[in-house]
């Protein structure tokens, strides 16, 4: 009888397991550890003073936190790169380079949650979702 209570135990930390997995993998972004670590400096020497260095708002809104991904979430990662790079920064929209925008954007999704990928953030590489 034992054997027979253990194995639904067995099957259900299994499937606990592979969805966990299927979980982590989902939210798996479209950037580098790397980039988003240069990101983190970039960010600072350009956003940082609106948006603090914690991401949380000050004359300009939070990058972090509920109402920053309701707004994102599930919209294509190049359709936050396309706003950053078209309104940011405030004083002067349009100035930041690709190599500019990509480690800031890389680096506000890794401050959201999202796992790095194997493949850096590009202009070409953005199509997918912000994570819900």
């Amino acid at each position: 009888m034992r054997q027979f209570q253990t194995r639904p135990v067995r099957a259900l930390a299994l499937a606990a397991g592979l969805l966990a997995a299927c979980a982590a993998q989902a939210a798996t972004g479209p950037f580098t550890a790397q980039q988003a670590e240069e990101g983190h400096t970039k960010f600072n020497n350009h956003c940082a003073q609106c948006h603090r260095p914690n991401l949380q708002g000050a004359t300009g809104p939070a990058l972090v936190g509920d109402a920053f991904k309701d707004k994102w979430a599930g919209k294509p990662v190049a359709d936050l790169r396309t706003y950053i790079h078209e309104k940011m920064p405030q004083n002067t929209p349009g100035s930041l380079a690709d190599d500019q925008i990509d480690p800031i954007t890389a680096y506000i999704l890794s401050k959201n949650g999202v796992q790095p990928g194997d493949k850096p953030l590009s202009k070409d590489s953005a199509s997918g979702a912000f994570p819900k």
